[in-house]
């Protein structure tokens, strides 16, 4: 109770915007509202506590009670209002982002309208783009509510200045994050901000909203554009900037969009981020592009085509990527390719759009002398391409090599062209120069004679189309000799075709004449004799000609200081020569000729075909009927009059001719221009391919040097393999001879011991055997079985594995001498047994020596 019952007013009233208590806050911001209202002018000290210090207004757009918040936000739109820009750029870096934070979030429905309307006047005191700036982070916020109400605050935005005013771009960039947004009131708010930027942009925004939304999404929205479509909106607001244009005379037609600008459609490329795609492209494209294989060709394409399909292109060098494509249109015989390596060219050139002017001139003349092919696919690829290089440049940049490819051999080539003429003509914004519309008439009346029937359906689309351009009147003189078949074909085209084209905007001339008309008048120095009343008007009524000025120029040698007033007017006359530039002879003919409705009175229009006039006035038209006027003149007069006509004549058919060299002349520089580069073009062609022939040409020799060499190498591996083959079998060969040597003589040993009775020598040699033996068989072996037993053995053990023969034989032999002559037998038999064993694993090894 003793808070309410103090009185605050004795404190000042920045002291009681900040205060503690909410209700001494209330009536402070009440106070302020009723100061900047009733203050006189925007420099009133009321504003001066509050825009000297920003942060205060930031504390009370962030006022914790609701009531005192929104009578601070009223008072910061009446602050806006009645403080102007000063007011706007001093308080919108500080106010802006708290104030939509806050305000935008109220659950007072007057909180939320105050709030966009502060908004409103901070973008139109000064301009709009700082203030979106601010808002479009919002739209990150964790908090729907938030991020819903300032989405509505955008949508008020546009509604009330446009897109005109307001760039759309950050918006739109931002939708479809909203779309994907979980709260279905932001998806509302969202629907509802894309819906009022489509009345603005129309389709472009379609181009580059759709293809990142849901199908359903679509669906919607497309239901929706539907219902607003052709509805044209209206600008609400307007900038203070615009309001003071407004104001000198540049009216803004009663708060409604200038007709002409509502009419520019905005570009999609405008909205979209350009993307550097000199980086992107693949390192081996130039070298697959220069393949034999055409599948090698169409993968490259392929890959450099997925590259370049992006809105916007950044601009960078592409003049080697462009000769490229170029050369894969001109050349390449395989249509898949060129089909691919023109949709290449379109998308680069919707890419960069005005920065793709400069290729022009290399990839123009390929396009159209590829039109010859017959195939829709490449026709409509060639054709595309066409049309995205012409957008980059000017109609008459294209027209000279239009015309010279409508003169083409090929029909086919002149239907394609002519064809690109139509469409060229049909989005052109600004009607073609008249020696432009005389060279395409003329070119296409030569077409209409054509053979080919569609060359003259296409060549009577072309002059049609150029008749709604211009009218019907305009287009008589070029259709005047043509016979009623060939007008009914341009009348048809006439009637269907569409045109965008308006007049080229020129100065009106009344703006100069003035100038020109004083410059005419005082066009001498030399002071002029005194006009009578009727020859003044007359002079001053008539408009300023370049003869007038040549008289003026010329009046001391054409007026001889002997020459009197009564030598050029006839007798009686009441009236007195005047100065050059006047009317004195011409008023002369109007008294010899007063039923003249020409000559009568002080009329100021010259006569029909004088051109000018000469130095003593006398007008220079070459009519026989004009000599009979001048009968009053001397005879230096009438020379004088003669040599000034004949002198006007030489400098006419001169300039003529003069006229036609310097067209020739440049004719001939462009093409010579054109041959310029493309023998450049063409000699850097030439220079890749020989620097491609020659590295070719390397790496063949590399592989025959490499392949030399892998011959030698396999020549002396074969001959290391040929003389160790050669050792083997001679050490085989070796083998077997002294193994059968050796087998021989152990048989015959054998056979001889056996037919030979023991001998006390044989029991001798038989205590040599080894202990191990004798206590194993109980007896003694004879020594020509265990020499046999041996030698088998080892010779076994030379070929590499152990012979179960040998040891068989062994213990044959060792049944001792009761045996007698039949172990004898035994013995050679077996022997015989090992050596064919022996000559068998002989052959075994020679073919494992030769395998290996």
């Amino acid at each position: 109770m003793a808070d309410q019952e103090e009185d605050y007013s004795s404190l000042p009233l920045p002291d009681r915007a900040t205060h503690r208590i909410w209700k001494v806050r209330l009536a402070a911001y009440d106070e302020m509202a009723k100061q900047f209202t009733t203050s006189p002018s925007d420099n009133d000290p009321c504003f001066r506590p509050f825009l000297s210090d920003p942060t205060i207004y930031k504390k009370i757009v962030t006022d914790s009670n609701v009531a005192a918040q929104e009578a601070g936000i009223t008072s910061l739109v009446a602050c806006l209002q009645y403080g102007g820009p000063n007011a706007c750029q001093r308080l919108r870096g500080t106010v802006v982002t708290p104030l939509a934070e806050k305000g935008l979030v109220s659950m007072r429905a007057g909180t939320k309208q105050k709030t966009i309307d502060a908004l409103l006047y901070f973008i139109e005191l000064d301009t709009p783009d700082p203030v979106v700036e601010e808002l479009i982070p919002i739209l990150s916020n964790k908090l729907p509510k938030l991020v819903a109400g300032t989405t509505m605050a955008l949508r008020e935005i546009v509604k009330s200045f446009g897109t005109k005013t307001v760039s759309p771009k950050s918006m739109v960039k931002a939708l479809p994050k909203l779309f994907a947004h979980s709260d279905k009131i932001v998806r509302a708010e969202a629907t509802n901000l894309t819906v009022e930027l489509y009345k603005w942009m129309g389709d472009a925004l379609k181009t580059v909203l759709l293809p990142d939304l849901k199908p359903v999404q679509q669906k919607e929205l497309e239901e929706a554009f539907e219902n607003v479509k052709g509805k044209a909106p209206q600008q609400e607001r307007f900038l203070l900037s615009q309001q003071q244009a407004a104001s000198q005379g540049n009216g803004l037609g009663g708060g409604a969009v200038e007709q002409e600008e509502a009419e520019d459609e905005i570009d999609p490329i405008d909205l979209a981020e350009a993307v550097d795609i000199s980086g992107k492209i693949p390192a081996d494209f130039y070298e697959r592009m220069g393949s034999v294989k055409w599948k090698d060709r169409k993968e490259a394409v392929d890959d450099l085509f997925k590259v370049v399909s992006v809105q916007r292109i950044a601009d960078a060098d592409f003049s080697e990527l462009m000769r490229g494509l170029t050369k894969c249109i001109a050349k390449d015989a395989n249509v898949a390719v060129v089909t691919v390596a023109a949709n290449c060219i379109e998308a680069v050139a919707k890419g960069l759009r005005g920065g793709y002017a400069r290729y022009k001139a290399t990839v123009f003349p390929s396009l159209l002398e590829r039109l010859k092919e017959k195939k829709q696919s490449v026709s409509e690829a060639l054709a595309a391409a066409l049309d995205a290089v012409f957008q980059s440049t000017t109609f008459s940049d294209v027209l000279e090599d239009i015309l010279e490819f409508m003169k083409h051999k090929n029909p086919q080539v002149k239907q394609e062209t002519t064809m690109f003429l139509v469409r060229c003509l049909r989005t052109v914004k600004i009607i073609p120069k008249a020696g432009e519309i005389k060279q395409m008439c003329d070119a296409c009346t030569v077409l209409l004679a054509d053979t080919s029937k569609p060359v003259r359906s296409a060549a009577a689309d072309a002059m049609g189309t150029i008749m709604k351009m211009i009218g019907e009147r305009a287009m008589t003189p070029y259709i005047d000799g043509l016979d009623d078949i060939r007008k009914g074909m341009i009348k048809e085209s006439f009637e269907t075709a569409t045109v965008r084209a308006k007049p080229e905007k020129v100065a009106p001339p009344a703006a100069v004449a003035p100038k020109a008309t004083a410059a005419a008048r005082s066009g001498s120095g030399a002071p002029r004799p005194r006009t009578s009343a009727a020859g003044l008007k007359r002079s001053t009524g008539t408009p300023p000609t370049s003869s007038s000025r040549v008289s003026a120029a010329a009046e001391p040698a054409a007026v001889p200081p002997t020459t009197s007033h009564s030598r050029l007017a006839p007798p009686g006359a009441r009236t007195s020569r005047i100065g050059a530039g006047s009317t004195g002879v011409a008023r002369k003919r109007t008294d010899d000729h007063p039923s003249s409705p020409r000559m009568a009175g002080t009329s100021g229009t010259p006569p029909r075909g004088a051109s000018s006039r000469g130095l003593t006035g006398v007008s220079l038209s070459t009519s026989t009927s004009s000599s009979s006027s001048h009968s009053g003149l001397s005879a230096a007069e009438k020379a004088e009059l003669a040599e000034l006509r004949r002198a006007r004549e030489e400098w006419a058919s001169t300039a003529g001719s003069l006229k036609k060299q310097v067209e020739s002349l440049q004719a001939d520089n462009l093409k010579l221009s054109q041959t310029i580069e493309e023998l450049q073009l063409n000699n850097k062609q030439l220079i890749e391919d020989h620097t491609r022939d020659v590295l070719a040409v390397k790496a063949k020799e590399t592989q025959l040097a490499r392949a030399r060499s892998e011959v030698d190498n396999a020549r002396a591996h074969i001959g290391k393999l040929q003389s160790d083959l050669d050792s083997a079998n001679n050490a085989a060969a070796a083998i077997q001879s002294g193994a059968v040597t050796r087998a021989e003589e152990i048989g015959d040993r054998d056979l001889n011991d056996g037919i030979r009775n023991v001998s006390p020598v044989s029991r001798t040699k038989s205590e040599n055997l080894l202990p191990e033996e004798e206590k194993e068989n109980g007896f003694a072996a004879s020594a020509a079985s265990r020499s046999a037993s041996i030698y088998v053995s080892r010779s076994s053990s030379r070929a590499g594995s152990f012979s179960p023969i040998s040891s068989s034989t062994a213990e044959g032999s060792d049944t001792g001498f009761g045996t007698g002559n039949a172990g004898s037998v035994e013995s050679w038999r077996r022997a015989a047994e090992v050596t064919s064993q022996l000559k068998a694993r002989i052959e075994a090894m020679k073919a494992r020596q030769i395998r290996r």
